[in-house]
């Protein structure tokens, strides 16, 4: 099939990278330096684009390529506020959108068991929930998008949590003594957090592509569930399946609903 990559940083390299071993055909790749290529017949003989840019682009980035006829899979996170006019937007081009906070297939299957695991601690009120996440030292935005998933779904089985506060970020390159300092108010913070939400403790460390673990606590024992990415290529990777899963369809789709397909 034909590809088009919107974004071409360390994750767009992988993509193509990806795309290509698995025999796919790059036809256009657009960077923030040449986003006139949105206007080319290059990009309009892709079966689906990869986009994968910033907060602030991404939705534009969206609805131009689906102006263009162009299916999208979408793994830039912090911009759902504009969701339902990004949604419109694909709807009325007749073309298809799957945004997700994470493509990781392993990611998808650690959301489930957490999942499924709430279901049976709603029952069991001595185990109280927390969750960390640790990301690269460039990712600015916190929590994760893929923690803040991970936690409405623990929200939606648990019926006694109603909702998550995030409690501090660490950043492990600070000096030693502002870290320490940020340690301290973040558990602080946990400390105050009311029973019935889910404290998120980020942090920030390094060249880390990504961990995410889900801890159930009570006074005798604990039960910890974690993630753990080798590279950007499990993302890279579940993107490019989902393009292959994705074009010449036509609507608004979930990985959740490609996952039902897969499994």
């Amino acid at each position: 099939m034909k590809i088009a990559i919107v974004g071409y940083g360390k994750m767009g390299r992988a993509i193509e990278r990806i795309a290509l071993e698995r025999g796919h055909q790059i036809v256009s790749v657009i960077d923030a330096d040449n986003t006139a290529e949105f206007d080319s017949d290059a990009f309009a003989s892709a079966d689906a684009a990869i986009e994968f840019t910033t907060p602030a682009t991404a939705p534009e980035n969206v609805m131009r390529a689906a102006s263009r006829g162009v299916a999208v899979v979408c793994g830039s996170t912090g911009w759902y506020a504009r969701m339902a006019e990004v949604e419109e937007a694909v709807l009325a081009a007749g073309t298809a959108l799957m945004a997700s906070t994470n493509f990781s297939i392993g990611v998808h299957v650690f959301n489930n068991i957490s999942r499924r695991l709430a279901s049976i601690m709603g029952k069991l009120e001595q185990y109280e929930p927390s969750m960390t996440e640790t990301h690269h030292i460039h990712k600015l935005d916190h929590p994760s998008g893929t923690a803040i998933t991970i936690a409405e779904g623990i929200i939606e089985e648990c019926p006694r949590i109603h909702g998550w506060e995030e409690t501090g970020v660490v950043w492990e390159n600070a000096p030693a003594d502002e870290r320490a300092a940020m340690a301290s108010q973040a558990e602080e913070h946990r400390s105050a957090v009311a029973d019935d939400r889910l404290p998120i403790l980020t942090y920030r460390d390094g060249e880390v592509p990504g961990i995410h673990a889900v801890k159930w606590e009570s006074a005798v024992d604990s039960i910890t569930i974690e993630h753990s990415a080798k590279s950007r290529d499990g993302f890279a990777l579940g993107a490019v399946i989902a393009a292959e899963w994705l074009a010449h369809r036509k609507g608004i789709f979930t990985i959740d609903r490609m996952m039902q397909d897969i499994l």
